[in-house]
C-alpha cells in the first residue's frame, strides 16, 4: 500500500527503468534472504518483496501506457499482462517440482540471483528516438 502512495513521485524522479531496477534488486535480495531460517528475517523480507515487486509492475504498466499509441493500448496491455503473469504459472509448477528434489534455501538463493539478470538491460542508457 505504501508503494502506491510514493510510486508517482518516485517514477517521476527515477523514470520507469530505474524504478523497476530498484524494485528488482529489492525483491531479489529479499527472496535470497528468505533462505535465512529466522522469523524476523522472513517478516522483513516479506515486507521488502511487497514493496519491491509492485515497483516492477507499476513501471512496466506505466511504460506500456506511455509508449503505446491509443488505438493499440488494449491489445498491447493484454499482451503485456500475459507476458508478465504467464511465466508465474510456469515458475510455480517448476518450483513445486524442484522443491521435492532441491533444498528450498538453495532454490531461494538461485531465484534471488536469477532475478538480477534482468538488471543490465534496464540500467543501459537508452538511445534517443530517431538515432
Amino acid at each position: 500500500m505504501l508503494i502506491g502512495l510514493v510510486s508517482g513521485p518516485l517514477l517521476r524522479r527515477l523514470g520507469e527503468r530505474r524504478f523497476a531496477a530498484y524494485g528488482i534488486v529489492l525483491t531479489a535480495v529479499a527472496v535470497a534472504l528468505r533462505a535465512v531460517p529466522a522469523d524476523a528475517v522472513a517478516l522483513v523480507c516479506g515486507a521488502a518483496i511487497g514493496f519491491g515487486l509492485p515497483c516492477v509492475l507499476i513501471a512496466a504498466y506505466t511504460a506500456v501506457q506511455r509508449e503505446t499509441p491509443a488505438p493499440l493500448l488494449g491489445r498491447t496491455s493484454a499482451t503485456a499482462n500475459t507476458l508478465m503473469y504467464a511465466p508465474n504459472a510456469l515458475g510455480l509448477a517448476l518450483g513445486a517440482g524442484l522443491v521435492e528434489l532441491v533444498d528450498y534455501r538453495t532454490l531461494l538463493l538461485t531465484l534471488g540471483l536469477t532475478r538480477l539478470l534482468a538488471l543490465p538491460p534496464l540500467l543501459r542508457r537508452r538511445r534517443p528516438r530517431g538515432s
